[in-house]
């Protein structure tokens, strides 16, 4: 046992160096997880409760969670006026449901201590990227070294959900059918409309921030092996490309060291009872696809999916997107009405048709982009807009899932 235990700590404390770019690169072993548990990440923005500007106080916030019992995890990101929130392993809606609630009030009441508020959406409306902090740890000094300005301009606002997976193969396999409809998510999220200050013309202008990264995209279609997933990570660190698994920008990528997939295309959703909904859309299309064993996606679907992720940032739950498997093209609400039909009748999840009901609210009147918009055309300013965001963020379940 002890053996095991001095084990598992070097390979952490080998991590821990890779990520902060202080030792050399290191890529973990496959943890495998029972098949359907999940997890979410959410990055959430601090603001000012006058101005409604980003304001650096997430270390003062995470000093007063620190002292809370809890399940979860709070964590610094990579400028001081982001916080991102981290659930316990779950198995279906009703726990997600509950704890991202309990996650919600806590950091609220943390928030209010320090004179700061707590909103959602993908990208702030008026903030300017030259004026954040980049935290002071050191795989964010790393970063900001490595990356220079794009550092801070990375200070946007996602929600990422894991996946378990049963093996290290199939997290790549499962991992390459999620990769394809991960358009979908971005339209079903997308809550960022405004850009430093500017209507953006786009429903999530977060999700064209990621591409100016190195390593962002998807995973090569060629890649059908964590062997050959290996042996990409050694021929990139190799090179000096990738120090850890943290190096890959993916929409969708492998997380060894929790044996899972990580869907990472969302926008943070207005009110948390949203993202809940939207992991339990992902983790029902992944048993879907692990209970259909052997079956990879089509080949040839790259330029398919780059016009799909294009279509959904840009026009949100009113996008058209392409099947590539058929070729066929569909309003992104069909698709999803009919994929939310289909996981009903065959999930094990008795609390599956509730998290239905939430997705549904984000199909109709152009979602939370839309939402968000009718302010702006009803003359709301960038500050009236955040204010909208984080007062739609600080209202209880039910009532924080509709338009302000």
């Amino acid at each position: 046992m002890t053996e095991l235990l001095n084990t598992a700590e070097s390979e952490a404390e080998a991590q821990a160096r890779a990520v902060a770019g202080q030792g050399p690169a290191f890529l973990p072993p496959f943890a495998r997880s029972q098949l359907g548990t999940m997890g979410i990440e959410l990055e959430l923005m601090v603001l000012d409760r006058l101005t409604h500007d980003l304001l650096p106080a997430a270390p003062d916030i995470l000093h007063l969670l620190d002292k809370q019992q809890k399940e979860w995890v709070a964590t610094p990101e990579i400028t001081t006026s982001m916080l991102e929130v981290a659930t316990s392993v779950l198995t279906g809606f009703r726990p997600a449901y509950d704890q991202l609630e309990e996650i919600r009030t806590s950091v609220q009441r943390a928030a209010f201590a320090v004179g700061a508020a707590i909103s959602g959406g993908g990208a702030h409306p008026f903030q300017k990227w030259n004026e954040q902090r980049i935290y002071p740890k050191d795989r964010y000094r790393e970063s900001a070294r490595k990356y220079g300005y794009l550092a801070k301009m990375f200070t946007v606002f996602g929600m990422h959900v894991h996946i378990g997976m049963p093996s290290a193969d199939e997290a790549v396999r499962v991992g390459a059918w999620l990769t394809q409809r991960a358009p979908l998510f971005i339209a079903l999220s997308a809550s960022s409309p405004c850009w430093q200050g500017e209507d953006s013309g786009f429903c999530s202008a977060r999700s064209n921030v990621v591409g100016a990264f190195p390593m962002s995209g998807t995973m090569p279609s060629d890649i059908r092996s964590w062997d050959q997933f290996a042996a990409h990570f050694e021929r990139l660190a190799g090179h000096g490309i990738v120090n850890s698994i943290k190096d890959f920008y993916w929409d969708v990528r492998p997380k060894p060291e929790y044996g899972t997939i990580e869907l990472r295309v969302l926008d943070t959703p207005l009110h948390p009872s949203h993202a809940a909904a939207l992991a339990c859309y992902a983790r029902e299309l992944c048993i879907e696809v692990a209970q259909r064993p052997g079956t990879w996606p089509a080949d040839g679907s790259r330029d398919v999916y780059t016009w799909n992720r294009f279509n959904a940032a840009k026009d949100g739950v009113r996008a058209v997107w392409i099947d590539p498997e058929t070729g066929s093209a569909r309003p992104v609400e069909q698709v999803v009405r009919a994929d939310l039909a289909r996981l009903a009748v065959r999930s094990e999840d008795p609390d599956f048709p509730a998290a239905c009901v939430l997705i549904d609210q984000l199909l109709r009147d152009g979602g939370q982009a839309g939402w968000l918009g009718r302010h702006i055309a009803a003359g709301a300013g960038m500050n009236d807009l955040a204010r909208v965001a984080a007062e739609m963020f600080d209202a209880p379940p039910g009532d924080g899932s509709k338009p302000a």
